[in-house]
C-alpha cells in the first residue's frame, strides 16, 4: 500500500508502528533528487488533527528549504520547571512548546511530486511528526508538460486584432494565462533551488515576458471611459471608482473616445443634492446616526453606441457624521461597481 502510494506521488500518511521513534525524527534521511523535511504539531486535544497539522507543516518545510517565497518554519522552545517540596529533593521537568506557520502560496502547494511519506506520534512527549519529502524529478517532468501545453495554448492566442468582442476573449484567455505563468514561475524557481534543470525557469520566464507584453499591447486597445452626468461627480470620487474598476478587470482607462463607455444617470430627489459638492445622493438622520443613500443607473455601451448591459446600483453608507456616510457609501458603490463590470465582461467573452 504505501508503495503504490509512492509511486502515484500521492501524500500518503502512513503511520509508523510501535513506540520506537522513527530514525528519521532525529536526521533526516538523504537521497538523489528528493528533498526532505519534517513537521511538527502538539498531539492535542485530538491526534489525528495533530497528524494532518503535522503533515501539512512538513510540506511547510520542504518548501522553506527551498527557499521560495513561502512562509514556513518551526519553532522549538525548551522551558525548565524546578520543582522542590519542603524538606524534600529538587525535581526536574521540561515544558516543550511548538509552533509552525503553515501559510502558505497556492502555486507551492500545488508541486507535483510533494509527498507526505511517514508519520509519528509521540504520545509520552505529545507531539506529532510527518516526514515529506519532494521528488524533484517528479516535478520538473509535470512542469514541462504544463510548460508546453501553456506555449501551444499562447500560439493561438496570439494578436491583437479582431472586433472588441474578440479581442475581449483573448484577453480573460491571457490573464488566465498570465496567472499560469505565475505558478509556473515560481514552481520552476523552486525545483531550480531543489537541484533541477536552470534552463527550465529561463525558458518559463521568457515565456512569461512575453504573455505580459502581450496583454499589455490589448489592455491598450481595449479601454473604457464614463460618461452622462459629469457636474455630479464623474469628474471626481465616481470617476475614480469607476476608473480603479475597470483598471482592476484587467482593462486600459481613457478620459473619453474609448471602445467601451460606462454611461451614468444619478436617480433621486435632486432638490436635496450639492452639485457644487458634487453630492448626489440623500441623508436621513436621527438623534445618533446618520444614513447616506443613493441611486446610480449604469449602461455599457460602444463606440457605436450599441448597448450591452444596464443595471441600477443602489448603495448606502451609516455614520456619526456626513463624512463617514459619504465616504462608507462610496465603498459600498466601489464593492457593487467591481462586481458588475466582472460580471458583465464575462458576458461579453462567452
Amino acid at each position: 500500500m504505501r508503495t503504490l502510494a509512492l509511486a502515484l506521488c500521492v501524500p500518503s500518511l502512513v503511520m509508523a508502528q510501535g513506540l520506537v521513534q522513527p530514525p528519521w525524527v532525529s536526521a533526516l534521511p538523504s537521497a538523489p533528487g528528493r528533498v526532505y523535511a519534517m513537521g511538527l504539531a502538539p498531539a492535542a486535544p485530538a491526534e489525528a488533527q495533530a497528524v494532518r497539522q503535522a503533515s501539512q507543516n512538513a510540506r511547510v518545510e520542504v518548501i522553506s528549504r527551498l527557499r521560495a517565497s513561502v512562509k514556513g518554519s518551526t519553532r522549538v522552545s525548551t522551558q525548565a520547571v524546578v520543582e522542590r517540596q519542603a524538606g524534600g529533593h529538587a525535581t526536574g521537568r521540561s515544558r516543550q512548546s511548538m509552533s509552525q506557520d503553515s501559510t502558505v502560496q497556492a502555486q507551492a502547494v500545488e508541486l507535483p511530486g510533494l509527498v507526505v511519506e511517514e508519520t509519528w506520534v509521540d504520545r509520552n512527549g505529545g507531539t506529532a511528526y510527518a516526514l515529506a519529502y519532494l521528488d524533484v524529478p517528479t516535478a520538473e517532468q509535470e512542469l514541462r508538460n504544463r510548460f508546453e501545453a501553456m506555449k501551444q495554448d499562447l500560439a493561438v492566442e496570439a494578436g491583437t486584432t479582431g472586433g472588441p468582442r474578440e479581442r475581449l476573449k483573448r484577453l480573460q484567455a491571457l490573464r488566465g494565462a498570465q496567472s499560469e505563468m505565475d505558478k509556473l514561475d515560481d514552481m520552476a524557481g523552486l525545483l531550480s533551488a531543489g537541484g533541477g534543470d536552470p534552463a527550465l525557469r529561463r525558458q518559463v520566464r521568457d515565456l512569461k515576458l512575453s504573455v505580459d507584453r502581450l496583454l499589455d499591447r490589448l489592455r491598450n486597445s481595449l479601454t473604457m471611459c464614463v460618461g452622462g452626468e459629469k457636474n455630479l461627480g464623474l469628474g471626481g470620487d465616481v470617476a475614480s471608482l469607476v476608473r480603479n474598476a475597470v483598471l482592476k478587470q484587467g482593462l486600459g482607462w481613457a478620459e473619453g473616445n474609448a471602445e467601451f463607455t460606462l454611461n451614468m444617470r444619478f436617480q433621486g430627489d435632486r432638490q436635496g443634492w450639492d452639485i457644487r459638492k458634487r453630492r448626489w445622493w440623500d441623508y436621513s438622520r436621527n438623534a445618533d446616526f446618520i444614513v447616506a443613500r443613493g441611486v446610480l443607473e449604469i449602461t455599457l455601451v460602444d463606440r457605436a453606441g450599441t448597448q450591452y448591459e444596464s443595471t441600477t446600483l443602489e448603495a448606502k453608507g451609516v455614520g456619526v457624521s456626513e463624512f463617514q456616510a459619504d465616504q462608507r457609501l462610496l465603498k459600498d458603490y466601489k464593492a457593487k461597481l467591481e462586481s458588475t463590470l466582472s460580471q458583465w465582461l464575462a458576458e461579453l467573452v462567452r
